[in-house]
C-alpha cells in the first residue's frame, strides 16, 4: 500500500466507518445507478448465530431475522410477527425448536407453523414466511431475488474445517456489490494500490456460470517475504473467497470477502481470515496436530489485522467510488469488460423501488440437509 494512504486506512479500521470531512461518500452525491443484484448474500459468519440466538441483519432495503434452534437448525425469516407485527428480533427468543414473539408469545416451529400462543390456541392461518438460507464455508447466506424467484444455483462448498471459526470484521460503507466483486478482475489495482510485484494472474468469467475462478502468484501479499500463489473464487455478486496453500503443505489460509447490499448505494462489507494448520513445526505426531487448532486461531486473529490494512485501502476506494457505466479501460486493467457482461445475469428489473417481495412460505433449506 502507498504510504500516504495508511493514515486514512487506519482511521477506517478504528472507526468501522469512514468519516473524512474532505469528501462525501458516493451514495450521498447522487442516486446509485445500479439496482440490487439477485443471489446469495452473506448476513453473518457462522459463529455469530449460535444455538438459541436471534440476530437481525439488513438486506436490500429490509431486515432479516436469523436464528438457530437448540438442535442447530438455521432459519431466516421476516422480522414481523404475522399476528400484530411485533419485531421478532427485538425481544424475540428461541425456545427449543421454536422462535417466540415477545408481544403475545406466538411460537413458530422451524416449518413456520404457529404451534402455540401465550394464552389460547394458535390461529389456523398464522404462519411465518421464510427466506432461503444456507450455511457454507463458515458463512451464512440468504437468497434475495427482485421478483421473489427461488434459488437458481448453490453456494460452492470448500474443503475446510467447520469447527474453526474465522476472525472477522464488518464495515458499513457506501458502495455496490458489483464494484466490490470487480476487484477480482481489476488486475491493474493490485500493483498500483497494494504494491504487489511479479504478478502472474489469469482467469475470466464464463458466461452463464454463477461462479468464476482466478489464479495468481505474486510477491508483496499478506505472506510477506514469500512469492505467494492463491486462488480466488467469485461467488455471484456477493463473495470473493481466497484460498492459499502454505509452503511445504503446512496448512491453508482462507480469506472471505462478502459484499451485502443493505439499501440503495450502501453495503455491509464482511471480511474474515482463517488459518488451518496441518501441524506445528518441530512438534511431532498427535501432539502437534492437537496444538494446531489453538495456534491457528491465534495466528488467524493476527493475520486478520494484517489483511485488514490491505483490504482497508479497497474499502476507502469503494466508499467514495462512483460507478462508471462506460469506463475508459487501459491495457493491463484485466478482464473488467468481460466481468461486467458476466455480471448482467444477476439482475432483474426490480419492482417497488428495490424493496424485496415477501419471502416464500415454509420449506426445506440446505441448513437441514
Amino acid at each position: 500500500m502507498k504510504p500516504h494512504l495508511k493514515p486514512l486506512v487506519k482511521q477506517l479500521l478504528n472507526a468501522r466507518r469512514v468519516r473524512l470531512p474532505s469528501a462525501a461518500p458516493a451514495d450521498s452525491l447522487r442516486t446509485p445507478s445500479l439496482p440490487c443484484p439477485n443471489g446469495w448474500f452473506c448476513l453473518a459468519f457462522t459463529d455469530e448465530v449460535r444455538p438459541g440466538s436471534v440476530t437481525t441483519r439488513p438486506l436490500a432495503g429490509t431486515e432479516v431475522v436469523l436464528y438457530r434452534t437448540a438442535k442447530g437448525v438455521l432459519r431466516a425469516v421476516p422480522p414481523r410477527c404475522p399476528h400484530l407485527g411485533a419485531h421478532l428480533g427485538v425481544g424475540g427468543s428461541v425456545e427449543g425448536e421454536d422462535i417466540v414473539c415477545p408481544f403475545h408469545r406466538f411460537a413458530f416451529d422451524p416449518a413456520g407453523t404457529c404451534v402455540r400462543t401465550g394464552y389460547d390456541r394458535p390461529p389456523p392461518k398464522a404462519s411465518l414466511a421464510q427466506y432461503p438460507v444456507c450455511e457454507a464455508n463458515g458463512s451464512i447466506y440468504v437468497w434475495w431475488h427482485a421478483l421473489g424467484m427461488p434459488p437458481r444455483w448453490e453456494v460452492p462448498v470448500f474443503p475446510m474445517n467447520d469447527r474453526q471459526p474465522y476472525s472477522h470484521d464488518t464495515f458499513d460503507i457506501a458502495g455496490h456489490p458489483q464494484d466490490v466483486i470487480e476487484n477480482a478482475f481489476d488486475w491493474g489495482h493490485l500493483p498500483a494500490l497494494h504494491g504487489l510485484k511479479g504478478l502472474d494472474i489469469e482467469g475470466t468469467p464464463v458466461a452463464g456460470e454463477p461462479t468464476s475462478t482466478v489464479t495468481a502468484t505474486a510477491r508483496g501479499t499478506m505472506m510477506r517475504g514469500f512469492r505467494q500463489s492463491y486462488t480466488l473464487t467469485v461467488i455471484g455478486l456477493g463473495t470473493i473467497a481466497a484460498r492459499t496453500v502454505l509452503p511445504g503443505d503446512a496448512g491453508t489460509l482462507y480469506v472471505m470477502l462478502h459484499a451485502t447490499p443493505t439499501s440503495p448505494g450502501r453495503i455491509q462489507l464482511r471480511f474474515g481470515t482463517k488459518l488451518e494448520l496441518n501441524g506445528i513445526p518441530g512438534v511431532p505426531g498427535a501432539v502437534g496436530r492437537a496444538a494446531a487448532m489453538p495456534v491457528a486461531r491465534l495466528l488467524s486473529a493476527v493475520l486478520q489485522r494484517v489483511a485488514s490494512v490491505d483490504t482497508g485501502a479497497d474499502l476507502l476506494m469503494w466508499h467514495y467510488q462512483e460507478h462508471v457505466e462506460h469506463p475508459k479501460l487501459a491495457k493491463g486493467d484485466g478482464p473488467i469488460g468481460r466481468y461486467r457482461q458476466w455480471a448482467q445475469q444477476f439482475y432483474t428489473d426490480p419492482t417497488d423501488d428495490l424493496m424485496p417481495p415477501r419471502p416464500p412460505r415454509a420449506g426445506a433449506s440446505r441448513s437441514e440437509e
